[in-house]
Formats: C-alpha cells, structure tokens, sequence
C-alpha cells in the first residue's frame, strides 16, 4: 500500500491513489490463495461483508462449517430489514418535510407508499408481507425500523448536518445516494468469483477524489460488534476497494448509547481491513479443499459463549471443553439442577 499522508486523502487524488494501491495489494493476495486452490476444489462464488468477517473473527472453524446456508444472505426478516426499511423511510421523509420525523409514522407512510410500486428488495419483501396477509411481520418490522430510526435521528441531530445522505436503492428519494456496487477483483482466473461489499448507512461529505467524506455504520445495540475498531477497519478497507476512493473517516455510531466514534482511516488501519477481507476468502477456499492429513475441521476452533449455540458443537473438540468447564456468574460458579 502507499504510505500514509500526514493528513487522509487531503490532496485532489491521492484519495483515488491510495484506493488503487489497497486494491492491487488485496487482489494480488486474493489471485496467491486462488491459484493455490486445489484443482478439485469448488467453492462457488465468495462474497465478503462484515459479519462474513465477524463470523471468521469470532470462530473460523465455525464459519467454514456454515456451508452455503451459513455463507449466502439468509433472506429478508424483521431484524436483517429493520435498517433498510429504516432509511429508506427516513429518506422520502426528509425529502418531504422538515418537522421531526415520527419515527413509527414515517415507516407506515413508507410501507403505504411502497405496496403499490416496490423500487427495491426490501420494499418488493415488505408488499409481499402485505399481500399475504403477514400482520406480525409487518408489525414487527415497522417496529424495528422506527426504533432504528429514532435512534439515528438522536445520534446525527435533527435538521441533518449539511452535505449527509442517506444511503439508499430508493429512485424515488432524490435526495439519497445510492449505495456503491461491490468491488469485483480482475483475476487472471475466473474460477473464483469474488466480491467485496461496503454497505454504510450514511455518507458525510462529497465523495469526491479529494476523499473528504466520512461512511457512517449505525447500530441498534452497542453489544452488536467486536471491538469497534476491528469494524471500522474492515468498513474502510471495503468501502475504498467498492468506491476507489479512501474515505476521511469511518463513523460508528450506537442507538441505545447515543455514542459517536470517528476514525481516521491510514494505512494501519487499511492493513488492518484487508487482512480481514484476505482471511473471510482464505476459509471459504479452505472449506471446499479436503482435510490435510493428521488435521480435523476444528483445529483452529476458537471456543467462547457461542458454543452453547453453535450447530456444530457436539462435533468439536475445543467447543465441548468449553462447554464442559465450571460455569460462574459474577465470579461465582452456578450450580447445575440437571
């Protein structure tokens, strides 16, 4: 990668500069780990985002055993749409008034609006809730996208601040960006189809070559990450290989907190970043190969409180001594009936 400038991407074009410098380095680590794929192998298309990289993170050998299930979206759900559904209504919202939004009103006003011409998934998923006559569903939905909207709303104020959009896959939100399509390295071999998302809530600035403009990730729970920095450094490194442009700072913010963090993207962090792209690709490869000789699945196992519900703990050595240790509870062990 370039060097780090004393100050991010403060010069026209070095911001395109550096991005092309992340994305030669991560793609020719990608092209080592392809061509030492076993001949045999077929591991399908990889698509990298951050709960793949959480996933690996927490448990690599956990990851790998997800299979496709595990591995590809899991399919629209009140929870995996409450952020979507949250932003595109906040979006035609601020498109449409300058009062405070209401948070549980703006999302039903959407929900009306869309059941007649869906311009997204999420919208298409919501109008199928209503034809169907899934009345929890919807409720349960709406409830979640208001409470991600209220919770935006408290972090970033109301008005906005000047030049922040929303991002969203709305044409009828003119005032909202649309999120960056996921960067696709050119490998010498099509085998591996790989790609690379950067999916931000919200984009502070004018994306531009000068690169000043912040990605903003908001969260319901501040128990949602790992350490905040191991996301923001995954948030960097994605959003400059999908953009071409390394953005100034990457923002983290909280509902239940009110917290707002900002870090300053350099070339620490975009390391960072891209070993945890590299690592998200290196187990998919991993997983469609055979075991070497003298090893098993679970090797590299890393045990923790998700034992206790992950699918394949009966099967994992690591796992099962976790779960067979004293239990305690404030430092104290805890007495099993069973």
């Amino acid at each position: 990668m370039t060097p780090t400038p004393t100050e991010p991407a403060t010069r026209r074009g070095e911001a395109v500069g550096w991005a092309d410098g992340v994305r030669t380095d991560v793609a020719g680590r990608i092209e080592e780990l392809v061509e030492g794929l076993a001949s045999d192998a077929d591991p399908g298309a990889v698509y990298v985002g951050w709960f793949a990289a959480a996933e690996v993170a927490g448990c690599p050998a956990r990851f790998r055993a997800g299979g496709v299930d595990g591995w590809d979206f899991p399919g629209w759900s009140p929870q995996s749409a409450a952020a979507s559904v949250g932003r595109s209504a906040l979006a035609r919202c601020v498109d449409r008034s300058s009062e405070l939004p209401d948070p549980l009103g703006t999302v039903k006003a959407w929900m009306r609006d869309v059941r007649s011409s869906p311009t997204s998934y999420v919208a298409e998923w919501v109008t199928h809730l209503s034809q169907t006559g899934d009345r929890i569903g919807l409720a349960a939905t709406a409830a979640l996208a208001a409470r991600w909207i209220a919770g935006f709303v408290r972090v970033v104020g109301w008005p906005f601040p000047e030049k922040l959009a929303l991002v969203v896959d709305d044409p009828d939100s003119p005032s909202a960006r649309r999120g960056p399509p996921p960067w696709r390295p050119r490998l010498s071999t099509r085998r591996v189809p790989v790609s690379v998302a950067s999916k931000p809530d919200a984009i502070a600035g004018t994306v531009a070559p000068s690169g000043r403009f912040d990605v903003m990730f908001h969260r319901p729970n501040s128990r949602d990450d790992l350490a905040l920095a191991e996301r923001a450094a995954f948030e960097a490194t994605a959003a400059s290989l999908a953009i071409g442009i390394v953005p100034a700072h990457v923002v983290l913010s909280a509902a239940d907190t009110g917290e707002r963090l900002r870090f300053p993207v350099d070339d620490p962090l975009l390391t960072r970043g891209a070993d945890q792209v590299v690592e998200v690709i290196r187990h998919r490869l991993r997983a469609a190969e055979p075991l070497a000789p003298g090893t098993t699945e679970f090797d590299d196992a890393t045990p923790g409180p998700a034992c206790r519900y992950c699918p394949t703990a009966d099967d994992c050595g690591p796992g099962q001594q976790w779960l067979a240790r004293p239990r305690r509870h404030n430092g104290l062990p805890v007495v099993s009936l069973g």
